[in-house]
């Protein structure tokens, strides 16, 4: 990381930030080696025969490959919209959704969306204007469109975001980045037509879900991470657009994944806690009623017409 970090100053004149690069201030520092005088000392002939013998070097764990931890699932969307320019002479343009403005440059933009290259480059008062202005939309939240940012300033940089591995053991703790996050990014890429960076997340979502499932099936006796891992999956499920089909794809995903981890017991008493996500139980109720037709047909279970309730017959 001291590599990449030194390589960005002196090279490209970029600065490091957490989560992506930036443009940086002009002026890169400068390096300057200095050589001290050693003392000379007469060098004296040694015969083979009273030469040491080789020491041998002792093993270190330098040889032993090991796992680097950020490349797991880590904080990939980051909402830091005062570090993404510091200082820089590209063209500005605004973006202004509700009652907050991001500036950000121009090139960023339009490199990474074609609605942005139609918008910022054509005939329209946009360009002229170098400002989009989308008002009180209610499908741009201003948190979720900074997220959108920082990924295209990543996609611009020269060290662009790799896909994170699944974590090792994802039942330690709560996800570090809401599934819902990368849900509502992969909204905004598919509007503005930011493919490239649209598949990006779309793999971050999959690492997610697996991440989600494996935490479930591990903590079958923890019902308080089994709610928070219910409501993430519920969170995200619920923005999906369900008219859009590879949201559905993905929607599809997530339950399928979801209904094979968590643990019955802990949906039987906290399914009320999400009532205010009646598209994702909905869907988790057919993926169980699945699993019980599958079972049906593969042990000849019966349906049973019950008496009752009460004592009283036709």
């Amino acid at each position: 990381m001291d590599c990449l970090r030194c390589l960005s100053r002196l090279g490209a004149g970029l600065e490091w930030r957490p989560d992506f690069w930036i443009s940086s201030v002009e002026g890169a520092p400068q390096l300057s080696l200095f050589h001290h005088a050693q003392p000379q000392h007469h060098a004296q002939r040694i015969k083979p025969s009273q030469m040491p013998p080789p020491r041998k070097k002792a093993r270190t764990a330098r040889n032993t490959p090991k796992d680097d931890p950020s490349q797991e699932q880590s904080s990939i969307l980051t909402d830091s919209r005062t570090s993404w320019l510091l200082k820089s002479d590209e063209q500005m343009v605004e973006l202004k959704v509700k009652n907050e403005t991001f500036q950000v440059a121009k090139s960023v933009l339009t490199k990474n969306s074609e609605y942005f290259e139609g918008c910022l480059n054509g005939r329209f008062s946009e360009a002229k204007k170098r400002t989009v202005d989308f008002g009180d939309d209610e499908e741009i939240d201003s948190r979720y469109l900074a997220l959108y940012i920082g990924l295209a300033y990543s996609s611009s940089s020269i060290v662009p975001h790799t896909i994170p591995r699944p974590s090792k053991n994802p039942q330690a703790s709560a996800p570090k980045t809401p599934m819902r996050d990368y849900v509502e990014v992969y909204k905004l890429c598919d509007r503005f037509i930011s493919p490239a960076m649209g598949e990006f997340i779309e793999s971050c979502i999959d690492v997610a879900i697996r991440d989600g499932h494996r935490a479930l099936f591990r903590t079958a006796g923890d019902e308080g991470m089994q709610k928070v891992l219910m409501r993430d999956f519920a969170d995200a499920y619920e923005a999906l657009r369900a008219t859009q089909t590879k949201q559905q794809d993905i929607g599809n995903r997530m339950v399928s994944y979801f209904c094979e981890g968590v643990s019955y017991n802990a949906w039987f008493t906290g399914m009320e806690e999400l009532v205010d996500r009646p598209k994702f139980i909905a869907h988790v109720s057919r993926g169980f009623a699945g699993k019980l037709r599958d079972l049906q047909h593969g042990r000849k279970l019966k349906r049973k017409e019950l008496a009752g309730p009460g004592s009283a017959t036709p």
